[in-house]
């Protein structure tokens, strides 16, 4: 009789600072890289990165959901064929991945249309997204830099607060100094009379 081995699968999801940490531990571990796969699911992306054991035929998958205008890291200097399923990404689905080794730059398939497997109408959305979160990166570092002229009006302010403070205190000083002084020279005129 034939012994089958199908182990269930595992699956994980983790979030996309995380990816080449999880990936690197899947090579230390001896797994190859089975494929990697992209989905447009409720307006954002599920990367999800399939990596096999061959010895016991368990596979475990690595999810990663992130908004379309997100990047996404390269895993080609773990495994460099994974090459081949970035360009695919980038090209069918319009994936941002940051460095990849051989970029094709959209020339990966003999294609007409942008993002093909986009439905219709998600390129746009896609643009529109980015556009947005360009716009409040902006407004952030806007804020930012508000913020940080404030706070710099704010240490002057203090600083100048603290230097009239010292000032007075050694006018306070001096003033006491110069009241000891005459106070003994007084008590002793009172006390010749």
């Amino acid at each position: 009789m034939i012994n089958v081995m199908n182990p269930e699968q595992i699956h994980e999801t983790i979030p996309v600072d995380k990816l080449l940490f999880e990936v690197m531990k899947k090579k230390e571990a001896g797994l190859r890289l089975s494929q990697i796969c992209v989905a447009y699911v409720n307006e954002k992306y599920e990367l999800s990165y399939t990596f096999a054991d061959d010895d016991t035929y368990q596979y475990s998958i690595l999810r990663v959901v992130i908004e379309v205008f997100e990047q996404v890291p390269s895993i080609c200097k773990i495994y460099p064929y994974a090459v081949f399923y970035e360009n695919e990404m980038a090209e069918l689905f319009d994936v941002n991945i940051e460095m990849i080794d051989v970029n094709y730059h959209g020339k990966f398939y003999r294609i007409e249309k942008e993002a093909p497997m986009l439905p219709p109408g998600a390129l746009e959305k896609k643009e529109k997204a980015e556009e947005d979160e360009k716009k409040r990166i902006e407004e952030e570092k806007k804020a930012a830099i508000e913020a940080a002229r404030k706070a710099e009006e704010e240490a002057k302010a203090a600083e100048e607060a603290k230097a009239r403070a010292i000032a007075e205190a050694k006018a306070k000083a001096l003033a006491a100094k110069a009241a000891a002084a005459n106070a003994p020279a007084n008590n002793n005129e009172g006390g010749q009379k």
